[in-house]
């Protein structure tokens, strides 16, 4: 991934000017914004110094969500993740099983309901921590399972036939190396695309699990 020259310097002073924060969230942007650039060694120290932090006083899909970027610093730095990996599988299915009965008949029409949007944030998250978990069976059914709840419109045009998280999967599953390939380049091509139209503001936390999911799909292609 490249960063646009416009942005290479605005990152580096945003950087700087937050190396110091003892904040959680801003740790991780920084994470973030140091990996973007390729030091790899920053990136880590970041999402390090991030894990050190308490848990934060959430509740219900957030604080699930927030677990869930933990986890994969834990799985990149190769740190104990198990038990944390389920705690936060049990949290998404709760909040799925909350969020179940309350779906509208057309999401077609209904595209914004708050259960909805429930819904696909846990099924994002059930996708995301099989694939932590390297339980790759279980991460393409949930991929499955969330695109079902997104009508083809609303989806970034590439994932309408699988999302880069599901070739990776079905690859390890089949042990099909040129699969993990393009997973890998899809998720990067989707960064890109985020950095380019200014979604993804590169000392920014909103899109570190999608910068996660990429590095430890990059590792499992290298591993092959």
């Amino acid at each position: 991934m490249k960063i646009p020259e416009h942005l290479r310097k605005p990152l580096l002073e945003q950087l700087r000017d937050q190396a110091d924060s003892d904040d959680y969230l801003v740790m991780r942007g920084s994470a973030l914004g140091h990996g973007l650039l390729g030091d790899d060694s920053k990136r880590d120290e970041f999402i390090e110094r991030s894990l050190e932090t308490p848990e934060p006083d959430l509740e219900g899909n957030e604080l699930a969500r927030e677990l869930h970027s933990r986890t994969s610093g834990l799985v990149l730095l190769q740190k104990d993740s198990e038990e944390l990996l389920a705690r936060v599988k049990g949290m998404f299915e709760a909040q799925l099983e909350k969020a179940l009965p309350d779906l509208p008949d057309d999401i077609e029409i209904d595209i914004a309901t708050e259960p909805l949007k429930g819904a696909r944030q846990s099924r994002s998250g059930l996708m995301e921590n099989a694939f932590l978990r390297k339980e790759w069976d279980e991460c393409v059914r949930e991929a499955e399972h969330g695109r079902s709840l997104i009508p083809d419109y609303l989806l970034y045009q590439p994932h309408r036939k699988g999302y880069p998280i599901e070739f990776v999967a079905k690859g390890m599953l089949s042990d099909d190396k040129e699969l993990i390939s393009k997973g890998v380049e899809m998720q990067k091509e989707f960064l890109q695309y985020l950095i380019e139209i200014g979604y993804l503001k590169p000392w920014e936390e909103l899109y570190f699990i999608s910068y996660m999911i990429f590095v430890l799909s990059r590792i499992l292609l290298e591993d092959q």
